[in-house]
């Protein structure tokens, strides 16, 4: 019958572009302007009982179309119904192309950009679409036409479903398995998301050459839909630019809300991927040329016309690589070569504009007039403390250092001097008492070898040339006593009675302890005083303050540790805190005793810097 007809209302009929099951396509001709179109038909089985709703739906297919004026999807001129045949037609746009399903059955490759551009064009459509409430629920490789030109179009609106359309009822099943969305599988309520959905499976199929719900069944596909994940494109294909996994995953979600809400969302991340990828690889523009593989020689790919199926189209060999584009040809915004030019000129402005602000124009003074003679000071009284050092005198090193202190406190040679002429000092003083006690100790033994005691005078004696070992008296003595120990009248003097020998003289404490000094310091700058028994221990100046930017003081803090030797004993202990200028901070005297060979801590504790210091003294334990 289809081969008998010549004419379907107006139209005349030339040739047959391709069969269905349902209908035919023919190449048609308007006889009012002379326009070919491609007139697709209906031709409903007799046994089919639900004729009518494949008429209204294959009518819903022009009226869908038909609101839908868009470079990339397939025009609809007319529609109606053959009063001699009683055949329904639709009047469609005739475009010489091939389908994207031709293209892949044929093993026609595409480059990754031109796989993008196509995605892009693609998506673009179909926001058009949607935002004219059209949904189109069959987008495949089928029902995309590639023109001889290049243009992408989308065609056979068959199922498309208007938004106010009730013609398709809920769990209902719709579209081509393979490429549907879940939602349509389970027969929910579709949107404008379920096309990206199906657009997403176009694209990875285009680029890892397989689709990523494959199954050997419908129930196997439909059950990889609804409930497994994708699989990372990339992973596929090794080669295939990384940038395309978050795009592909996004469209594929199961979720619609988690999927690209709009098809111009898509559109627009497809087509900035593809600029960097044609700008960044020497691929041809023409399709036939293959993600870095040429393609062998011209092909010919002929095909029926028809507006479902896509024409012949004549794929150009492979042309040169065409040069990556030149830095100097790039399109340059005026506005930001405005913007680059006034920071470039004003900034350096701004900043010799601050510097000259700042510049000390003078008076320029001159040195002080008194600096030649501090430093010559200083110079004299470190040459005079050397001097004294050498000769053992460490107290006057002392007082030559302390007069000109004050000019010169952080004079590393100053501080030198200053610490080994109080070190010297402090021997000093240690020999001086220990040979203080060894003579303390003769006079005792002295005097209990008078008195018959040789057993205490021995003692005495063996204490002091411990003490003083250079003490040679102590050391005659200490023969005799041991001479007179060995003789019976020796031995009997030591027998007699206490009473007879009167009482012994005191015992003093001999020996040594160690006070060591703490203090986490939270002031930058000031001195620690030390008194043992009303008689100056140590003065400790410290200084943590550091040098910033421009030279400038910078407040700081430290810990102060220090370690002195003090008399064995009972001793009252007095420490005082001063201020950077010298005011007192605080000051307490503590009572102390320090068992010879011992250690205690003096520690001074103070939370900030506004706080008043609180002074401790503890007995360490352990010896010293």
């Amino acid at each position: 019958m289809a081969s008998e007809l010549k004419q379907l209302g107006r139209y005349l009929l030339e040739r047959v572009l391709g069969k269905g099951a349902m209908g035919v396509v023919y190449l048609a001709r308007d006889p009012v302007i002379g326009r070919l179109v491609a007139l697709k038909t209906l031709n409903v089985p007799a046994e089919v009982e639900e004729d009518e709703e494949f008429r209204q739906r294959f009518l819903r297919e022009a009226q869908a179309a038909g609101l839908l004026t868009h470079p990339g999807i397939v025009t609809v001129f007319d529609a109606g119904v053959d009063d001699a045949t009683g055949l329904s037609f639709i009047a469609m746009e005739y475009v010489e192309g091939k389908s994207l399903k031709e293209l892949l059955k044929s093993g026609h490759m595409f480059t990754y950009s031109e796989v993008a551009r196509v995605g892009s064009a693609l998506a673009s459509g179909l926001d058009y679409a949607h935002a004219r409430g059209v949904i189109h629920r069959d987008i495949k490789p089928a029902n995309i036409l590639i023109t001889t030109q290049g243009a992408i179009k989308i065609t056979d609106f068959g199922v498309a479903r208007l938004e106010s359309s009730n013609l398709t009822a809920e769990g209902q099943f719709i579209g081509t398995p393979n490429y549907m969305s879940p939602e349509q599988v389970a027969g929910t309520p579709v949107d404008g998301r379920s096309d990206l959905f199906s657009l997403g499976v176009v694209v990875f199929e285009l680029l890892t050459g397989s689709r990523p719900f494959g199954g050997n069944s419908l129930t196997e596909v439909s059950y990889k839909i609804v409930h497994e994940a994708p699989p990372i494109p990339s992973h596929l294909r090794p080669a295939l630019p990384p940038a395309f996994n978050p795009i592909l995953l996004k469209l594929l979600e199961k979720d619609p809300a988690r999927r690209y809400q709009k098809g111009a969302d898509v559109a627009r991340a497809l087509d900035a991927l593809r600029r960097v990828l044609a700008g960044g690889v020497a691929e041809g523009g023409a399709l036939g040329s293959s993600g870095g593989r040429a393609v062998d020689g011209p092909r010919s790919i002929s095909a029926a016309h028809t507006a479902t199926r896509a024409t012949s189209v004549e794929v150009a060999p492979p042309s040169a690589p065409a040069p990556p584009p030149s830095l100097w040809r790039q399109p340059i915004e005026r506005r930001w070569v405005a913007m680059i030019l006034a920071i470039a000129v004003l900034l350096p402005g701004a900043i010799i504009a601050v510097l000259i602000a700042f510049l000390d124009r003078g008076p320029f003074g001159g040195a002080d007039p008194g600096e030649p003679g501090r430093r010559h000071r200083v110079a004299a009284a470190q040459r005079q403390a050397e001097a004294a050092l050498r000769s053992g005198n460490p107290e006057e090193a002392e007082r030559a250092l302390a007069e000109v202190w004050d000019q010169a406190p952080y004079a590393s040679r100053a501080r030198e001097l200053l610490a080994a002429a109080r070190a010297a000092r402090e021997s000093k003083q240690t020999r001086a008492l220990r040979t203080e006690q060894a003579h303390k100790l003769r006079e005792e033994g002295q005097e209990a070898l008078r008195s018959g005691r040789v057993h205490d005078a021995q003692t005495r004696f063996e204490d002091a040339v411990a003490l003083d070992p250079n003490d040679t008296l102590s050391q005659e003595y200490l023969d005799l006593a041991r001479e007179r120990g060995r003789s019976p009248g020796g031995a009997r003097a030591a027998q007699l009675p206490a009473s007879l020998q009167g009482a012994p003289a005191p015992t003093p404490v001999p020996g040594q302890a160690r006070l060591e000094l703490y203090f986490n310091c939270p002031l930058s700058t000031g001195s620690i005083e030390i008194e043992v028994d009303g008689v100056r221990l140590a003065m400790k100046p410290f200084d943590f303050t550091t040098r910033g930017i421009f030279g400038l003081k910078r407040k700081g803090a430290g810990i102060i540790q220090d370690s002195y030797t003090v008399q064995a004993g009972s001793s009252r202990v007095t420490v005082r805190l001063f201020e950077e200028n010298g005011i007192l901070r605080g000051e307490e005297t503590l009572p102390a005793t320090f068992p010879a060979g011992s250690r205690a801590i003096l520690k001074i504790e103070m939370t900030g810097e506004r706080e008043g210091p609180r002074f401790t003294l503890t007995t360490a334990k352990g010896k010293g």
